[in-house]
């Protein structure tokens, strides 16, 4: 009730304020300013709105705009961003080199770490495809867990042909069953060494060194094995990326130590969905990115990292895209 006499006095008060407004105004004479007629003479040009100005590069629609780097990657001006620089080898990813100042430095080794089903393979295998199509670096792969077959199959949902890639010498892969693997350490491993010689291989990925270190009979002699792994990798002089199992962000291999560098890759559940989330952990002989930046599969592409935005993810039965600042 106090609310309404409250409009209502004020209600009355403009109205009692309108009706003196006139006999004011009756007895005041009318002021002009000493003024000529031209001064009020507007200029039509002056007063008209300017269009906004628009980009008329077009963007594809099937990327969220979120980035320069949401573009498919056979842009002109995404290739020109992926130029290599002439210490480093670019992994070709969009969105990654920018991240670690243009890749990983010649004749690393590099680990990417991350839970199951983050997209550790995919990362390596991209890897791999990019240095031979876009930059005719021929690569060896090692593979402890899935055979050949099964690899080329996978990699065709991304338009990687890995075995057209073999039959081009600009790839090949090497498979060691668990009964096999003390033979690669007791021979040097002379048979990887033959295969890098025979393709002039530039890139060398291992998946996994996890699987690798399982294969051994104690924590001890696993440890000793992976450093002499370390070891047969740096003699081969290739820049070497592995992957490696990581639970809760710590890495269950113990030589993360003697890597030169550590991504790691997350894909924590949140709501109905899960958040794909990529950083550099360090990275020797560079200023990498200190962010957590988001990360999508995108069909007949590959992993595209996204470095300008926030951490997105999708709400599946509507195919929202929703930014997480959790």
């Amino acid at each position: 009730m106090a609310e309404r006499k409250a409009r209502s006095f004020s209600e009355d008060a403009q109205q009692g304020e309108a009706q003196e407004q006139p006999q004011e105004d009756a007895q005041q004479p009318l002021q002009y300013p000493e003024q000529t007629p031209a001064q009020y003479q507007q200029q039509p040009a002056q007063y008209q709105a300017q269009p906004p100005q628009y980009s008329q590069q077009p963007v594809p629609a099937q990327y969220p705009q979120v980035s320069p780097y949401s573009q498919p990657a056979n842009y002109p001006q995404a290739q020109a961003q992926y130029a290599p620089a002439p210490n480093k080898t670019p992994s070709g990813i969009p969105g990654f080199d920018e991240l670690t100042e243009g890749g990983y430095e010649i004749g690393s080794i590099n680990l990417v770490a991350g839970p199951t089903g983050c997209g550790k393979t995919t990362f390596i295998m991209q890897f791999l495809n990019n240095g031979a199509v876009q930059y005719n670096e021929p690569g060896v792969l090692i593979s402890f867990e899935e055979p050949k077959d099964g690899i080329y199959a996978h990699m065709l949902r991304f338009g990687w042909d890995f075995a057209a890639l073999e039959q081009q010498g600009l790839f090949a892969i090497i498979t060691y069953k668990p009964h096999e693997v003390k033979k690669l350490i007791d021979e040097g491993g002379g048979f990887i060494w033959d295969a890098i010689n025979s393709i002039g291989a530039k890139r060398l990925v291992v998946d996994s060194l996890s699987s690798y270190s399982m294969l051994f009979e104690s924590p001890y002699t696993a440890r000793e094995a992976e450093i002499e792994f370390f070891e047969l990798l740096r003699k081969w002089g290739c820049t070497t990326v592995l992957s490696g199992a990581a639970e809760k962000n710590r890495i269950s291999v113990g030589v993360d130590y003697l890597a030169d560098s550590i991504v790691m890759m997350h894909n924590p559940r949140r709501k109905n969905a899960r958040l794909r989330a990529i950083e550099v952990l360090k990275m020797s002989g560079a200023n990498h990115s200190q962010k957590l930046c988001p990360f999508e599969f995108v069909d007949n592409e590959g992993l595209h990292v996204y470095p300008a935005e926030d951490v997105f993810y999708e709400i599946k039965e509507g195919g929202r895209m929703q930014v997480d600042q959790g």
